[in-house]
């Protein structure tokens, strides 16, 4: 009897724990800062086909001149580089003041617990697909393993993964080996709001037997400085 009832305690317990799980990574993801282009300069430096790209962020400017191309490969930027690189960065970024950058990624019913320490927990989960995407993204979608890193002090995502552990034929002809994405958050400078610090994006393969897939893309965001009002 004294079995059957502890058997009965977990049973019911069980569901209880899954609900304290989502509710702590929805109020992680809660927690990033989703408007701090509007107060917090920061620096840029992308590395994208073999370029690397420095540039500095300042939401004080009118629109069109809050981006600044610092160098290129180490060297001064061109005045078409900088033109470019301007425009680019505003479309990019154009998202962030339409209030459409939010985490949504992360599909909380699939939720499951990999690890739990004393200042982090380590969760797996499904991806979900864009509402625009097209059915084979979807079915990609699908075959990738997604894990998250919570830390507890501060209640915020150190880490989010999106990973491959086997090939995934996403469409015919089309093979990819390795696709990796991986974005970290954390406070800016010291007590601000948690906000983007890196994103890495690797993506290998080959389509039609021939053509050769090898795209890379590394971004790190630093020397965060409050200048709202």
């Amino acid at each position: 009897m004294k079995t059957c009832i502890a058997g009965l305690v977990l049973l019911l317990a069980a569901p209880v724990f899954a609900d304290e799980h989502v509710t702590l990574v929805e109020q992680a993801i809660s927690n990033l800062s989703h408007d701090y282009h509007a107060d917090w300069a920061f620096t840029e430096s992308s590395m994208e086909d073999g370029v690397t790209f420095v540039g500095r962020y300042d939401p004080r400017p009118r629109r069109d001149e809050r981006w600044t191309l610092l160098s290129v490969d180490g060297r001064e930027p061109t005045r078409d580089e900088i033109e470019d690189y301007r425009d680019d960065k505003e479309d990019e970024f154009r998202d962030h003041d339409d209030g459409d950058n939010e985490i949504d990624i992360v599909d909380l019913n699939t939720l499951s617990l990999i690890e739990e320490a004393e200042d982090y927990l380590l969760f797996r989960f499904v991806p979900v697909p864009d509402d625009d995407e097209d059915e084979e993204a979807r079915e990609f979608m699908r075959q990738v393993d997604g894990t998250i890193k919570i830390v507890r002090d501060g209640l915020y995502p150190e880490y989010i993964d999106l990973r491959n552990d086997r090939p995934i034929r996403p469409a015919f002809s089309v093979k990819i080996s390795r696709f990796l994405t991986r974005l970290t958050f954390g406070p800016a400078a010291g007590e601000g709001p948690i906000v983007p610090l890196t994103i890495d994006v690797e993506v290998r393969g080959r389509a039609l037997l021939v053509v050769r897939i090898d795209e890379s893309e590394s971004v790190r965001y630093s020397d965060y400085e409050y200048v709202g009002t």
